[in-house]
């Protein structure tokens, strides 16, 4: 009855289902994507030409999630099965390592180019706080949280940045609310050593508590440090000093996620270049809100 072949699987999802079966759930669908509820957490299934993600795997073909609905699942390390069929199989499907590896500072210049990115963003979401605007309700709103939040995160506080990521989370509009995909972007620039790593899982695990279980699980995943595809060679270019061309395209494989969820992620990566430098010691003279 198998229907659909695995092509890409997050190599952290295989290994948690190499430890036995799990009931799953179907929590929600789309046209390209659907996201099943388990005990340990949420999995992605994604159509084609779609960027891996944490906890997630990428079909060989379109398939109708819809078919899914009524049935019992069982999700396991051969696949998703329906009544005890299998439908979708994860034989032969490639591992994929998600897990950002520790890695040097951001190059300054990366701001820069960054910002000058974002100036083109659409209205919509938080991109304008990069850009030293604060108008808009949600950008006036969380503007002097993320404030206190970064401060928080230069003073290697992990409390107090806790506290500001939860008071940040959930707000704005959309699957993932746009200031969780900014959080989950400045996540993935805070430095790997103590406190910041503990402080990473810390912000994730308190925006977590305040938003919706699509975009929790998501904020958790960059809290241990695991982001999509594009993520990491986004990461790369930035840790590198790339620039140009290779640069803008790394930049925009992550901004056509979503309508605005690229660009939100992207704010947060440009406030977390800020402050990955100013923990290293570089301050980066640029105009900003927060």
């Amino acid at each position: 009855m198998i229907t659909a072949q695995t092509k890409r699987i997050c190599g952290a999802l295989l290994e948690a289902l190499g430890h036995g079966p799990l009931p799953a759930k179907l929590l929600s669908r789309f046209r390209g994507a659907a996201n099943l509820s388990t005990p340990r957490g949420l999995v992605t299934l994604l159509s084609p030409g779609r960027c891996l993600q944490p906890h997630a795997v990428r079909l060989n073909h379109a398939f109708d999630y819809g078919l899914l609905e009524p049935g019992v699942l069982t999700l396991g390390p051969e696949g998703v099965s329906m009544d005890g069929a299998a439908v979708i199989s994860f034989s032969g499907a490639e591992s994929i390592d998600l897990l950002l590896p520790p890695g040097p500072m951001p190059q300054p210049l990366a701001a820069w180019a960054i910002q000058r990115f974002l100036a083109s963003a659409p209205d919509e979401g938080l991109s304008r706080m990069a850009l030293g605007r604060s108008d808009g309700v949600y950008a006036a709103l969380l503007s002097p949280r993320l404030k206190t939040l970064r401060r928080a995160a230069r003073a290697g506080d992990i409390t107090a940045a806790a506290v500001a990521a939860g008071r940040m989370a959930g707000c704005g509009p959309g699957l993932t609310p746009s200031s969780d995909d900014l959080l989950c972007g400045y996540l993935a620039l805070l430095p790997s050593e103590e406190p910041w790593g503990e402080m990473a899982s810390a912000i994730a695990a308190s925006a977590a508590q305040n938003t919706n279980i699509i975009s929790a699980a998501l904020l958790l995943s960059a809290g241990d440090g695991y982001f999509s595809e594009d993520v990491l060679a986004l990461m790369a270019c930035l840790r590198t000093g790339t620039e140009g061309q290779a640069l803008t395209r790394a930049l925009l494989r992550v901004a056509c996620f979503g309508s605005s969820s690229g660009y939100d992620f992207l704010t947060g990566v440009y406030f977390g270049v800020l402050d990955a430098c100013a923990i290293g010691g570089i301050c980066i003279d640029l105009p900003e809100s927060t």
